[in-house]
């Protein structure tokens, strides 16, 4: 039997991934007692996750290979009455570098953490040759080891990996350990966090232009070298493990969409929501329906800021879900804590109408818009914000079919970064 030991891991993936790769009995175990865990040998191997990848080598009869060299494992084995430690982790990280062809050699890296995932990069980039490693964290426990407080002297790193659970599921809105915005020489930030796929250490990064890449397919590729060692060395085709990361990088992503009244983003929302197999949330019919009135007697009888408050609390309940389809009301894009929220998970697509040939329709259940003035006003206040929130931009003054090829076509595009 095999299977995931960790502290609480009510939201993991790992089950769903060892089944692709062969293991439909792939067990989770939480604990808060792991020596009486690792001593009862129910297990025929184990991947080992937060906070036990070093706490359990006191337990270990033999350590193999990175994980004697660094002292962090995520992998143990029971072979001829021995339970033997390894760490796949650095596998799986090696192999996110080249798979986003990172560069690392004689670049200056630092490395935020200090518990066994961050071991494991320094190690590594050691290995590939960076010209200066520093660890930064809240708590140093080795000279080697600097304190969080004074990363403003590292100012020239030229590549950031985050080791912390900082904004990992549930708790996303975590405050930032510091900001990006010091970092001038800045050209790749990772984050071993996958749940969100973009925590918001990732989503300043993107704003800045900088390289910004999540741990999934480190947490496959892992998966990967575990399952090899667990079938006693079996090599498994890096094309299936490539082909879980596909499906998971597609399947966890929502499509949100953006744009001016009438843009078309109930339309588009329907059937990329069919195309793409993933729910549907439609924030405005959503609303309606919650107060079982229109949009525009909501406005009317209770206020734009009871709306807002509404599509606030809409996103709020829903930014954390993954594989839907959000399509938003116009003034969404106004909030810039619903705009962040939305991108943790999402693909921003930013539907580009003309704005004039809407001025052209007959509007109805659009309060804020009464005449064709309304509407450029509108559309002069949030084209720039559509496009500064916006990850794909369509235009959509053309065939619906041809916008929704676009569409697809962008967003495998940009799922293959």
């Amino acid at each position: 039997m095999f299977g995931l030991v960790g502290k609480l891991l009510p939201h993991t993936i790992s089950p769903f991934i060892y089944n692709k790769l062969g293991d439909p009995h792939y067990q989770v175990w939480e604990t808060d007692d792991i020596e009486t865990f690792i001593k009862a040998k129910n297990y025929s191997g184990l991947n080992v996750t937060i906070p036990y990848k070093e706490a359990v080598i006191p337990y270990l009869d033999e350590l193999d290979g990175v994980a004697k060299t660094i002292k962090s494992v995520n992998t143990i084995i029971r072979r001829d009455g021995k339970l033997i430690g390894y760490n796949t982790d650095y596998y799986g990280l090696f192999k996110t570098i080249q798979y986003h062809k990172i560069s690392i050699k004689n670049k200056k890296v630092l490395i935020i953490g200090n518990g066994g995932a961050a071991k494991t990069a320094r190690f590594l980039m050691s290995n590939l040759r960076a010209e200066k490693i520093t660890l930064l964290c809240r708590n140093p426990k080795t000279q080697d080891e600097q304190p969080l407080s004074s990363i403003e002297n590292y100012s020239d790193a030229q590549i950031i990996i985050n080791t912390t659970p900082v904004g990992m599921y549930p708790h996303n809105e975590d405050q930032l350990l510091f900001s990006l915005k010091p970092f001038h020489q800045l050209e790749t930030v990772l984050d071993l966090i996958y749940n969100p796929l973009k925590t918001k250490l990732l989503i300043e990064a993107e704003s800045l232009g900088i390289n910004a890449y999540n741990g999934l397919y480190m947490l496959v590729m892992q998966a990967k070298a575990s399952r090899e060692l667990f079938l006693d060395d079996s090599n498994i085709d890096h094309l299936i493990a490539k082909e879980i990361y596909n499906f998971l990088n597609k399947g966890r992503h929502n499509l949100v969409l953006i744009g001016l009244p009438l843009s078309g983003k109930s339309t588009y929302s329907k059937d990329l929501s069919y195309r793409f197999q993933k729910s549907l949330i439609d924030t405005d019919h959503t609303i309606e329906k919650q107060e079982d009135l229109s949009i525009k007697d909501i406005f009317t009888q209770k206020g734009e800021r009871y709306f807002r408050s509404l599509e606030s609390k809409i996103v709020s309940d829903s930014y954390q879900k993954t594989n839907v389809v959000i399509s938003t009301g116009g003034g969404m894009v106004m909030d810039s804590d619903i705009m962040l929220k939305l991108k943790q998970n999402g693909i921003v697509i930013y539907l580009d109408r003309d704005y004039h040939i809407i001025m052209d329709k007959t509007i109805n259940n659009r309060p804020l818009i009464q005449s064709k003035a309304d509407v450029e006003k509108l559309a002069l206040m949030r084209i720039p914000l559509y496009k500064k929130y916006a990850d794909i931009i369509v235009n959509v003054d053309r065939p619906k079919l041809e916008v929704i090829k676009e569409i697809e076509d962008k967003i495998y595009d940009y799922l293959s970064r």
